[in-house]
């Protein structure tokens, strides 16, 4: 188990803030710390109240006994993750056996999507810690009978619906249609259910409360209804995706164990592989139920389905503990693992050549497949994980160099020589960090009348934009723009690779993975 936290805590506090969502769970919590408001969210000045706070408050705790960097939610991120992978195992300790269980686990911890989103994602790794947390503990009930283990369940819900909202009762009205179907009635009649159930509410509860006593109950309407069940019936949050999203994401994001999983569904399936034939059911309510629910969502997201894979790694390893794996699966998964090693050392190579063992993480990758070619699935998920922590080890550092926002905002001065305050902001390109760097409230343009409008104001403007933008602004305002600062900012797409192709080479060159971001201001002329 200690190969599988080194992923998950080397280097926190190499690479800046991951704009895509890791600022808001940096920035946030200083906010609440810098107010003293621990009730109502705020970012970049503005209440945020689209999230509970619970994963606000964890972050900020850490801020006022440590002092604010992003270490710390760094630190939590980490902790939280690799909690959530002793959950799999315990769970799989109580469903199976103790060596099915360590292989779940280790099958959980090598998953894409998991080590991906346990770097940038606080409140969804949170989320999916007190789902497993819920799940080990109604296990536990299940099995050993104890009260305290229903009660425990039902607290964990609570702190889900503190994590992330209403999501979490979908975990739950899966537990509670496998107990209906499945629990003897004299079971019924002992079950503490009213202790359980008051847990859940007080808990789950307790900040809604106080955002509409303090804050007015519209606030908590708007949670509930918009942000919400908003979500799930408008794409006014996120783009539409069709049915067939979901399926296709879980193949993708539980890479590589996805095929080995088809492998499985492929050969001789049976019950029998869990002493307690029920909770095999258990584990398949919970795959389609999720799948099925998130893809009646109009707003899709890769991460909503996170909570599918832990228990699809506790299908997979109590069928890989009793079971031989097709040729075929096994194959596949080596042809795969090898084809994305060389494809990870062309980037590598043209990016990071001047890096000290570069070359280690593709040679990882392509060595777990020729392990799982040979049947040897443990040894092809070990080499994994250490796949997963050179590459954050080795690659980390470098990339910096090829994320902007931190680098530009130390050209952003914090006063001017005539006294004026600077305004600072960003435009088109979405960089929220640029609020933590500089904190202090920053604008958000995205039309070229409001940049335009923000320029030409009297004082000190800077603005971050890509370089694309910058002509447009540049025939409106003459002289007076002027750019401070270029950095260059990784830019992957399939259709890097595609004109590659269509001009009869690849390049390699590091200049066809970046393009330019400027950092402007209206100081010119």
């Amino acid at each position: 188990m200690a190969l599988l936290a080194l992923p998950l805590f080397v280097s926190l506090g190499t690479s800046s803030i991951w704009d895509s969502n890791e600022a808001f769970y940096v920035q946030t919590p200083r906010e609440m710390v810098e107010r003293g408001d621990w009730i109502v969210p705020r970012f970049n000045g503005q209440p945020r109240l689209n999230k509970p706070p619970l994963s606000y408050w964890l972050v900020g705790a850490a801020y006022s006994v440590f002092g604010v960097s992003v270490f710390w939610e760094r630190l939590i991120l980490a902790l939280l993750a690799y909690a959530s992978v002793w959950a799999v195992f315990l769970s799989g300790r109580i469903l199976v056996s103790e060596r099915a269980a360590l292989l779940a686990a280790v099958l959980f911890a090598t998953t894409f999507r998991f080590q991906i989103l346990a770097r940038r994602l606080l409140i969804d790794i949170l989320l999916l810690l007190c789902i497993l947390a819920a799940l080990t503990a109604f296990l536990y009930w299940w099995k050993r009978r104890r009260d305290s283990g229903l009660i425990l369940a039902a607290f964990f819900l609570g702190l889900g619906v503190l994590a992330k909202g209403p999501v979490v009762l979908l975990p739950a009205l899966i537990l509670a249609v496998f107990t209906c179907f499945f629990m003897p009635t004299d079971r019924w009649r002992r079950a503490p259910w009213v202790r359980s159930l008051l847990v859940f509410c007080l808990v789950s509860s307790s900040w809604y409360l106080l955002l509409g006593f303090t804050q007015g109950w519209d606030s908590v309407a708007d949670f509930l209804w918009k942000e919400n069940l908003g979500r799930f019936t408008h794409v006014d949050f996120g783009p539409q995706r069709g049915l067939q999203y979901y399926p296709l994401v879980f193949l993708a994001d539980y890479f590589p164990w996805s095929i080995l999983l088809l492998g499985a569904l492929a050969g001789r399936w049976s019950a029998r592989q869990f002493p307690d034939r029920s909770l095999s059911i258990l584990l398949a309510l919970w795959l389609g139920s999720f799948l099925f629910f998130f893809s009646l969502s109009l707003n899709k997201q890769e991460y909503y389905i996170l909570p599918v894979y832990p228990v699809a790694s506790l299908w997979l390893a109590a069928w890989l503990d009793r079971e031989t794996l097709p040729a075929w699966s096994r194959w596949l998964v080596c042809t795969v693992l090898v084809a994305a090693a060389v494809s990870l050392a062309v980037p590598a190579g043209s990016l990071f050549r001047d890096v000290a063992g570069w070359w280690l993480p593709p040679l990882c990758l392509a060595a777990a497949g020729m392990a799982a070619a040979g049947s040897r699935i443990r040894p092809a998920a070990w080499t994994l994980s250490l796949f997963y922590a050179l590459a954050f080890l080795v690659y980390l550092q470098p990339l910096e160099a090829y994320r902007p926002v931190r680098h530009l905002s130390k050209l952003i001065p914090s006063g001017s020589p005539s006294g004026d305050p600077v305004t600072a902001g960003y435009y088109r390109l979405s960089t929220p960090s640029l609020a933590y760097y500089l904190n202090s409230t920053v604008l958000e343009l995205g039309t070229p009348e409001q940049a335009l409008e923000a320029l030409r104001a009297p004082g000190p403007v800077y603005l971050i934009m890509a370089a694309e933008d910058y002509p447009r602004l540049k025939r409106e305002l003459g002289a007076i723009l002027k750019i401070e600062g270029v950095r260059p900012k990784l830019y992957t797409t399939a259709s890097t690779l595609v004109e590659g192709w269509k001009r009869g080479r690849l390049d390699i060159r590091p200049e066809a993975w970046t393009r330019s971001v400027y950092l402007v201001s209206n100081q010119g002329g």
